[in-house]
C-alpha cells in the first residue's frame, strides 16, 4: 500500500474538523491516500479555513500557498485551489489530488520557502537600469495618473493600459521592468487582475531570461485573504490603495527599479 500523504486541517470548527478529517480517513482504499495530521510542519498539503483570517495568515506565513486548498464561504468563479461551502468532499479530494500531482507530495522541508520571495534580491548598483519603465493597467483614468505621477518622482517611466486587452498587446512589443495592476479592472476588460497576473507570470518571460516581469497588484481591498488569492496567481508584491509612499519605493528598491536611498537622504 502507498505511503499516504499527510493534509493538515487548519482554522476549521470542532464538527467541521471532525467531518473533513472522516472524509479522508473513509478514502482509504483509492490512489493516493491522504491522512489528516495536526501540526503544519508535519504536514505535505493543507486544507484551511479562509475565512478564518488567523489560520489563513499562518499559511500565508509557510510560504507553502502553492501546496493549500482554501475553503471559503463565497467563492469566485473558476478559482483554482478555492472550494465553497458546502463543501463536497469529493471535490475536496479532486483538489488535493491536483495539488499531489502538481508538488508531487513535497515534504515540508522541500516547500518553506516563499515561491515568490525567498529569492528576491535588491539588484547591485552596478546592475541596476539607467531609468527602469514600467507598465500601469487600471480602468481608473485617475488611477493611472495618480500612480504615473508619484512614480516619476522616483525616475521610473511608465506607460498605461485601461484594461486587460492593451496591457497584454504593450506586453507583446517590448519587455517592461514591472507591471504594477489593479486587481478590479470592470466589465470592459476580459480578464481581472488576478487571471491577467497569472497570465502575465506564465507566457510573458523577457527575451534571454527565465523570469516573466516583476507583477505588483494594487487594490483597495488587501486583508489576508486578498493577498493569498494574490500570491495564488503568481504576483511578486501586494500594495492596499490608497498607495503608502514608503512602500511604494520599498517595492521599487527590491525590483531593481530604483536606488535604495542613501544614509545622507533618509536623514
Amino acid at each position: 500500500m502507498t505511503v499516504p500523504i499527510r493534509v493538515c486541517l487548519r482554522g476549521f470548527s470542532a464538527f467541521e474538523q471532525g467531518a473533513l478529517a472522516s472524509s479522508l480517513r473513509l478514502a482509504v482504499h483509492r490512489t493516493p491516500r491522504y491522512l489528516p495530521v495536526v501540526e503544519m510542519s508535519q504536514s505535505d498539503l493543507i486544507v484551511v479555513d479562509a475565512d478564518h483570517a488567523e489560520a489563513l495568515a499562518d499559511v500565508v506565513r509557510t510560504g507553502r500557498l502553492e501546496h493549500t486548498v482554501y475553503i471559503a464561504a463565497h467563492v469566485e468563479r473558476d478559482s483554482t485551489g478555492w472550494l465553497a461551502r458546502p463543501l463536497d468532499p469529493t471535490l475536496l479530494l479532486r483538489e488535493l489530488d491536483r495539488l499531489a500531482l502538481a508538488a508531487r507530495a513535497v515534504t515540508p522541508a522541500d516547500s518553506q520557502a516563499p515561491a515568490h520571495t525567498a529569492h528576491a534580491a535588491e539588484a547591485a548598483p552596478d546592475e541596476m537600469p539607467k531609468r527602469a519603465h514600467v507598465l500601469l493597467v487600471d480602468d481608473s483614468e485617475i488611477a493611472l495618473r495618480f500612480l504615473e505621477t508619484r512614480l516619476q518622482r522616483h525616475g521610473v517611466d511608465s506607460t498605461r493600459a485601461n484594461g486587460s486587452g492593451r496591457a497584454l498587446e504593450l506586453i507583446a512589443q517590448r519587455a517592461f521592468d514591472m507591471v504594477f495592476l489593479d486587481v478590479e479592472l470592470g466589465p470592459g476588460s476580459e480578464l481581472d487582475g488576478l487571471a491577467l497576473c497569472q497570465h502575465i507570470k506564465r507566457h510573458h518571460h523577457h527575451a534571454g531570461s527565465r523570469d516573466a516581469p516583476a507583477v505588483v497588484l494594487v487594490s483597495a481591498h488587501h486583508g489576508e485573504i486578498d493577498r493569498a488569492r494574490g500570491a495564488l496567481a503568481g504576483c511578486d508584491d501586494y500594495l492596499g490603495k490608497p498607495l503608502d509612499e514608503h512602500l511604494l519605493q520599498r517595492v521599487l528598491v527590491k525590483h531593481g527599479a530604483v536606488h535604495a536611498p542613501s544614509a545622507h537622504a533618509r536623514v
